[in-house]
């Protein structure tokens, strides 16, 4: 049915295992050092800056995943630390689907908003990712990839796989919360979500020169996060996957 599921229908829902598969993601990513005073009045309590933070942006599109649905996203993560543990928090991840935007935000708390426009395109050598939203572009990576060497520091945000060093899991932090019908205050304690992203770079994946522009709008402060040095800069296609998450703390 379509409003209501029986009994089986239920069962073979909780007692699924799940997981979310991207092949063959086409991404432009850049990490970069930011500043550790500006992520102190950035990041949540209980989430932590370490001392030297990077930061992650990236722009991709999704064409084929194992929930059936194809899209593209941007995101600009930056490292926060939960008791001891580094991961990456999620500021902002603009997306073009409907489906998309609500299975992220709703079961992870992602922060998803829609994009009226995101885009993967080359100019000359260059490749360039853009997410436009509400009218400005709030995020902008280019690359001119013209080497293999260097991939491996894409793996700084994670934790490296020994059997690949190029191939990492990184630690998503997310606030998951909704607001009371009342409108005073949420329906429960944000929750604290953290999940593991398996990132799993193609051997066409390429690095070289590069730069990252973010973009201030009433909408999205994404020009607060300051880009300090570029660490790396890549481009190609990845096989990546979502890990189911879980409930870390309460803010």
């Amino acid at each position: 049915m379509l409003y209501a599921l029986d009994k089986d229908e239920l069962h073979r829902l909780q007692t699924a295992d799940w997981s979310a598969e991207f092949h063959g993601a086409e991404m432009v990513a850049a990490v970069f050092r930011t500043d550790a005073s500006v992520l102190s009045t950035i990041l949540p309590r209980p989430l932590r800056s370490p001392e030297n933070p990077l930061a992650l942006a990236f722009v991709a599109k999704y064409p084929e995943t194992s929930f059936g649905t194809v899209y593209n996203e941007a995101a600009l993560f930056v490292q926060a630390v939960h008791r001891g543990r580094s991961g990456m928090y999620c500021l902002s991840m603009p997306v073009d689907d409907d489906m998309a935007m609500a299975g992220g935000r709703e079961v992870f708390g992602y922060p998803k908003k829609m994009a009226e426009s995101i885009t993967l395109c080359e100019a000359g050598s260059t490749v360039i990712g853009s997410a436009v939203r509400k009218g400005t572009e709030i995020l902008r990576v280019e690359v001119d990839p013209d080497t293999t060497e260097g991939i491996e520091k894409l793996a700084m945000t994670g934790v490296p796989d020994p059997a690949d060093p190029r191939s990492f899991t990184v630690t998503a932090y997310m606030f998951k919360h909704f607001m009371s019908p009342t409108m005073r205050g949420f329906d429960y304690l944000p929750r604290l979500v953290a999940e593991p992203v398996v990132m799993r770079p193609r051997p066409d994946v390429r690095c070289g020169e590069g730069t990252v522009s973010l973009t201030s709008s009433p909408y999205d402060p994404l020009g607060e996060v300051p880009v300090r040095e570029l660490i790396v800069s890549a481009y190609g296609r990845f096989d990546n996957e979502m890990l189911p998450g879980k409930v870390v703390g309460r803010a």
